[in-house]
């Protein structure tokens, strides 16, 4: 598709097993992040996931939860998709029982400077792709997976996420 879709049709899709995608690529002055999907997002991020039954069942569980749904129920719904298939993190347990993020959502998976905000080592200065000062921040707020409170947190389209 050309452009964004509402969050009522993509999610809508989702029940069909139908996965819309963008149709263009990122600019390479702007390799580390772009503000809107591109066919990078798509193919290195969403492609390996939705070919795991398991994720593309759970997928088509959240389309066939939006058939009907109220606006309010899409917000959240939408929401819940943002912060987990689009940006979600999981802990790894090393032997010593140390833990690191990991990333899995397609949004980071599919942008190095998203990953390097999300995963990175912040006691280290990073570099970031020229033109990209307005991305800087600090490290965000990982939270434990709680739908309900994922379900209201809002979230920005234009900078890293900050949760």
């Amino acid at each position: 598709v050309a452009g964004l879709l509402s969050s009522r049709d993509f999610l809508n899709g989702l029940a069909f097993r139908v996965f819309f995608s963008t149709q263009y690529i990122r600019h390479s002055s702007r390799p580390l992040y772009t503000p809107e999907p591109d066919i990078c997002h798509e193919l290195l991020g969403h492609a390996p996931m939705l070919a795991d039954r398991s994720f593309a069942d759970f997928s088509q569980e959240i389309g066939l939860a939006s058939l009907g749904a109220s606006d309010d129920d899409i917000d959240r719904l939408a929401h819940c998709y943002w912060h987990s298939v689009e940006f979600g993190l999981c802990k790894e347990y090393d032997s010593n029982g140390m833990s690191k993020h990991k990333a899995y959502g397609a949004g980071l998976l599919s942008s190095f400077g998203e990953l390097e905000h999300a995963c990175g080592d912040h006691s280290k200065s990073s570099t970031q792709e020229e033109g990209a000062e307005e991305l800087k921040q600090d490290p965000p707020e990982i939270k434990p997976w709680d739908p309900n409170v994922a379900s209201r947190q809002a979230f920005p389209i234009t900078t890293y996420q900050p949760v």
